[in-house]
Formats: structure tokens, sequence, C-alpha cells
């Protein structure tokens, strides 16, 4: 993929420019026929749609996560980036679409979970739950219902406690770390708020997750222009079509590009059959039926006769393409450039040499997943945790910084003599039980007296519990977290800004981004790291 080579936005600028395609009249009907369905999302959402189709296109798509985490929302800032100077250098319009998957099947982790920083939970993150029952699971993402108002009142009181927690928590260690204790503060209105409309105006679980980052991009000023998959992909008929005409070509170089090939030949689409399930399509060559589908949800078997495009015809619009064919099909409306993701890379390689081989024009690609760096509640609160830990058990000398691996081990070093004391008496115990001699009962229950005092005076629950808050750190401080926790602590238009001034700068795709959330808390945080042995974010 040519994008890959390119390390910052300059780069990745003049590879755009250099591969940009112009609509000829072909083109400009089949981008006529897609306009409808974006225009449809548009009405959904009451987004004003400004898009002008007779310049260039940029395009990037995702499924509809939940409460997406920050690589889904930064594909659209990448995207702007190039697209604002690739207007100016070509001096012609540009389109940025941003297209979601919702014809991808139910049981999609981040469809139905989000995660926060959290150092007190299992793990270190706070996972938010979109509920969804198990019998969605081998059916299409739009098949799934919208969540009750209870069930986002629910939703927000988790945020809400999450966020006010880890307030008391920064609040209460710093006071008894004897630091000076700053304003610490959150904003959930405007989240709240995002996420209500969201629930008003979508009508299944797919359009409120979908809803929920449109309205985020919204609110940056970006003008890009929303599609979902299920609905626009019918546009494309004839590039679907040409690629099961050339069905053996195309099966054999997926096989030949995958480590672990199908032994079915995989044709370049589903069928959506009528229980919601997605079906497996199969190209017959020697019977009156030219495709035939298998449902994975309900086993349902469906044939469909005449040639293929014949038999095409009758499946629309019931029809999604599979993950490499995608781009290849959108060839049809002449895409410049596409943002994909890191999960995305290899089904994109092989979507280039699919195309590469079928002589059909392929965008340029890029991805960008720096990470992030800045004072958020659940970040600071691990922090500070950690550092109330090191003055609780006096393990390091007066202005010592804080090894992290290092507490790590004298933590555990307490607690295996305070276990080795009570297996001790565990084993005096036994010998006690096993002579049953005169009394032995109450011997039994004077051990096991001594156990209990020998627990709490050593603290043995605090120490595990210390100790637990110690382990998860790695994980609370390391995740790529839901926007939600860029929208707590810093703001999603501050983000975008950040993210959009980081990438001007032309810094390095994969360079650490520093960045600010305009509080007292960026001192803190400041001031707290340099407090710490090696990067607490590596």
């Amino acid at each position: 993929m040519k994008g890959a080579q390119c390390k910052n936005l300059e780069e990745l600028t003049r590879a755009v420019v250099n591969n940009a395609i112009f609509p000829d009249n072909k083109v400009l009907d089949k981008r006529k026929a897609f306009a409808k369905h974006v225009e449809s999302f548009h009405n959904d959402s009451q987004i004003p749609l400004r898009i002008d189709y007779d310049g260039i296109i940029v395009m990037t798509a995702h499924q509809p996560n939940f409460f997406p985490y920050s690589g889904v929302v930064r594909k659209a800032v990448l995207l702007h980036a190039v697209a604002e100077r690739v207007r100016d250098r070509l001096n012609c319009p540009v389109a940025e679409l941003f297209c979601f998957a919702d014809q991808d099947f139910a049981d999609e982790r981040w469809f139905r979970e989000a995660q926060l920083p959290s150092v007190r939970n299992k793990n270190g993150t706070l996972s938010l739950h979109l509920p969804v029952a198990d019998s969605y699971n081998n059916k299409i993402l739009r098949a799934v219902p919208k969540p009750e108002n209870d069930e986002i009142e629910k939703i927000k009181n988790e945020i809400q406690q999450w966020a006010s927690d880890s307030r008391q928590s920064i609040l209460k260690s710093l006071k008894q770390l004897g630091l000076e204790v700053p304003d610490v503060c959150f904003d959930t209105r405007s989240l709240f708020e995002l996420i209500d409309r969201a629930r008003e105006r979508s009508s299944n679980a797919t359009d409120f997750n979908a809803l929920f980052l449109a309205y985020l991009i919204e609110q940056s000023g970006y003008k890009t222009a929303f599609a979902r998959f299920s609905e626009c992909q019918q546009v494309f008929s004839d590039e679907i079509a040409f690629m099961l005409e050339n069905g053996g070509q195309y099966a054999r170089l997926m096989a030949e590009s995958q480590k672990k090939p199908s032994s079915i030949a995989q044709t370049p689409i589903w069928y959506h059959c009528p229980c919601n399930g997605k079906a497996d399509v199969e190209v017959m060559s020697a019977h009156n039926y030219a495709l035939v589908t298998r449902c994975r949800a309900c086993n349902t078997t469906s044939e469909f006769k005449g040639n293929l495009r014949s038999a095409l015809q009758q499946m629309l619009p019931n029809v999604s393409l599979r993950a490499e064919a995608m781009l290849i099909a959108f060839s049809g409306i002449g895409i410049t450039f596409y943002v994909g993701g890191m999960g995305g890379t290899e089904y994109l390689r092989r979507a280039a040499k699919i195309a590469e081989a079928l002589d059909v024009r392929f965008p340029i690609v890029s991805t960008w997943r720096p990470k992030d760096v800045y004072a958020g509640l659940g970040q600071l609160d691990a922090m500070l945790e950690l550092l109330r830990i090191k003055a609780r058990y006096n393990l390091f000398q007066d202005g010592e910084k804080c090894d992290v691996a290092l507490l790590q081990r004298e933590l555990d070093g307490m607690l295996t003599e305070i276990d080795g004391g009570v297996c001790a008496l565990d084993n005096l115990k036994s010998a006690v039980a096993n002579r049953k001699g005169d009394g032995f009962k109450e011997k039994i229950g004077f051990i096991v007296n001594m156990q209990t005092q020998l627990k709490t005076q050593f603290e043995r629950n605090k120490i595990a519990r210390d100790r637990s808050i110690v382990a998860n750190t790695k994980k609370t401080l390391s995740i790529i977290p839901s926007i939600i926790d860029y929208e707590v602590n810093i703001g999603v238009h501050s983000t975008f800004a950040q993210w959009l001034a980081a990438l001007e700068k032309n810094t390095h795709f994969d360079e650490t981004l520093l960045l600010k959330t305009n509080t007292a808390m960026d001192a803190l945080f400041d001031m707290t790291r340099r407090l710490f042995v090696g990067d607490l974010f590596e």
C-alpha cells in the first residue's frame, strides 16, 4: 500500500495528490446514486449535509462501535487534515466520507463494549456494556434494537460514578501525600447531551453507536458525510458482478494471501437473510442457480436462478461486501485516499494485491494511531495511588523515585512472608487435627484465631488490595480508552484541535502525543510523572 511508507502528513499529502482520481461521467452517475444513501443517513441524524461530488473523494470506514476508542475517532481527523491540504494543492472540491459497517456480525466485541481507565477495577479498566442478547450473535448489527431509556440512564450513571470516584480518590491521595490540592474538574454534561441525542434519533443499536460518533465529528465543525454500508453497497452491483465473474482468480488470490486459507472458495459478498442473519455465498458453475447462499443464523439455503448478473440483481439490496472486496467495489465512485485501522492492515494488503491483479485502481491507504498521554482522571488516580502505596509502606528512601516493578516485588515479598506464617499455622492445625488429642477442637480454634490475628495485625487484606492496584496500573495507563475519556477530561473539540495541530506540524505518525486538558490537572500530571522511574505510558 503506497501510503504505508508515509511518515507524516506532508509525505502523505504528496502521495494523495499524485494519486488524485477525478470523476468521468460514469463515475459521476454512480456518485449521484451513492449520494441518495448519504442523504438517508443525514436525514435520520439531522446533521446538515454539505458535500460536492465533482472533485475527489477521501474516505474512511469502521464498525459502529459503542462509545468508540480513540483510534476510530482519529480516523476522521486524519481524513480531514489530508482533505484540507489537498483542497489547497489541487484547488478542487474534496468530499470527506465516513461509512459505518453496520452489516457486520453483532457478536463483535467493541460493538457492545467500551473501556475507561480505572485502577481499582478488574484488570485496571472499567467496562461499559451495551446490552445485546446472545440470540443476535450470528445476525447483522442493524438487527439489534436500540437500548431502552433505563439502560441509557444506567450507563450514564456508571460514567458519572467513575468520574466522581476517580476525582475523590485523587483528592484523598493528594491530602495523604501532603501535596497541593488543585481544582480537579470534569464535565459530563455535554457528553450526556450527545448520548441522549443519539438515543432519541436512532432506530436500532447500530444507529445509536453511529449517531453518537457522527455527532462528535459534527461538533468539531467538520463537513464529513456519513453513510451506512447496509444501504449504500447495492450501488456497486456492476463492480460486484465483475468480481463474481472473475471469481476463480479472486478466490485464488485470496487463498495465496492468507496464512490459513479457507477450504471453501471465498466470494466477495455476503447475503443478508430475511432472518437478519448473514449468509455465505457460493457461485455455482454447473446448475440452474448461479448463486446459492446458506445463512449462518438459521441455516436456510436460498438459490438464485439465471446468470451471475441476473442472480445478483435478485439478491439486491440484501448484499454486503466482505472486507477485502470493499475498496475494490468503491472504485466505482473513485476513492483517492482511504484511512484504515491497525486491525485492518492485513485485509487491506490483500485487497491491494487483488485490485492490482484485476486491474482496478486502488486508493492511497494510511493509518494513524499514536499513543496519547494526558492528565485524565483515571490516569492521575492510578499514578497517585502508586505514590500513596510507596509512602504507606515506606519502601523507598526519602526523595527516591518510585519504581513500579520494585514496588510490586516488595509487596509480593510482604504477602509471601505473611502467607508463610499462615501456612505454618495450617500445618500445625492439620497435625493437631490428626492426633485428635484432648481438647483438640479448642486448640484448632486457638490456631485459627492466631491466623486471623496474624492477617489482621499485618493488614494482609490491605496489602493484597494495594498489590492488586499496583498490578493494574500498567493496563490502566496503557489502554487506548473510549473517546468518553477524552470528552470528560479534555473535550472532544479540543482533542480534535490538538490532534490536527500535531498533524499539521508534520509530527511522525508513530510519535507519542502529549495532550493538554487546559486545567490545573496538567501541572499536577507533569509533576507526578517526574516522581517515577521510567515511562509509565510505554
